[in-house]
């Protein structure tokens, strides 16, 4: 028996490790397909040489630009998407609670937007500044952060909507599907609540690649799974995580923060605030559950 489960959770851990890395070969596969595209349009059927090619992209700035960065996170999507609906099966919407928020569990969970996304900022920070130590301040590190300037650029003159989708919207969907709906079923299945949550936002945190971002990534990790289990339907993660991208989006694009800077004690009077939503949320869904149980096991074995 002990050796049977043992090999159940080596399985979801397995397949977890490689539903993350398809959210980023997605994007790859995505991106191959656009500029095999865009190729055929400028240069026809006539591959061009290297060095005409280098120019090309030099000339473009392409490398740099949010062309390909939109692209590939929203093209993504409808890889990843059919390829959760194909896993699941005919259940996938019963499984993974696609039923519509309540407008109380809506207000509780737009109140943790802000909160939480400064409380990321502040570990990505650090992270960040982690980081630079480690790798002696290089920014031309293979696994280097992108700068505030960078994504200035990148955004500078795209439409605001066309980042809003791309950018906010995109991720927000694929991720929270393939992450909390179908990832983190599986694991909290198989190795039970806490460890489930942990082993989930801990993926959650690799597909973001860069070290840095990666760990800034952990709280909002946390709290978006937090809130799946407490409201039993996916439209609360993706609307939280959709938020907070939107309020990243909008602080760069604007240039509206470039830094935050805040005393220990307004830290500390923030976490008292998170927590006190997050607590009345758990009170308020505690008292309206009927015959729930943790998410991961109302459905179990039901992926296996």
């Amino acid at each position: 028996m002990q050796g049977s489960l043992w090999t159940k959770r080596a399985l979801a851990l397995t397949e977890a490790a490689l539903w993350t890395c398809w959210t980023l070969l997605a994007q790859v596969v995505v991106l191959v397909l656009f500029l095999g595209i865009l190729m055929l349009l400028v240069f026809g059927l006539q591959w061009p040489d290297t060095e005409t090619l280098q120019l090309v992209v030099l000339e473009s700035d392409l490398d740099r630009s949010f062309l390909l960065l939109g692209v590939t996170s929203l093209g993504a999507l409808f890889l990843i998407v059919p390829s959760v609906r194909l896993r699941m099966g005919e259940r996938t919407r019963e499984l993974l609670g696609t039923n519509l928020p309540t407008r109380e569990q809506v207000v509780f969970a737009l109140a943790t937007v802000t909160p939480v996304a400064i409380v990321s900022d502040l570990v990505y920070e650090m992270a960040q500044r982690q980081w630079l130590s480690l790798t002696a301040g290089s920014l031309e590190h293979p696994l280097a952060f992108t700068t505030l300037s960078e994504l200035h650029q990148r955004f500078d003159g795209v439409p605001y909507p066309i980042l809003i989708v791309a950018m906010a919207l995109g991720p927000a969907i694929g991720e929270e599907l393939v992450f909390r709906g179908f990832i983190g079923r599986r694991l909290i299945e198989t190795w039970g609540m806490l460890p489930g949550v942990l082993l989930t936002s801990l993926f959650f945190a690799i597909a973001h690649v860069s070290p840095a971002h990666a760990v800034g990534t952990l709280p909002i990790a946390l709290l978006l799974h937090w809130l799946y289990l407490q409201t039993r339907t996916l439209w609360i993660p993706i609307l939280v995580h959709f938020c907070n991208n939107l309020l990243a989006i909008t602080l760069v694009r604007y240039r509206l923060v470039e830094d935050i800077q805040l005393p220990l004690p307004a830290i500390i009077a923030l976490l008292v605030y998170l927590a006190v939503i997050l607590g009345l949320l758990h009170v308020r869904q505690r008292s309206s559950r009927i015959n729930w149980g943790p998410l991961g096991e109302q459905h179990a074995g039901s992926l296996a």
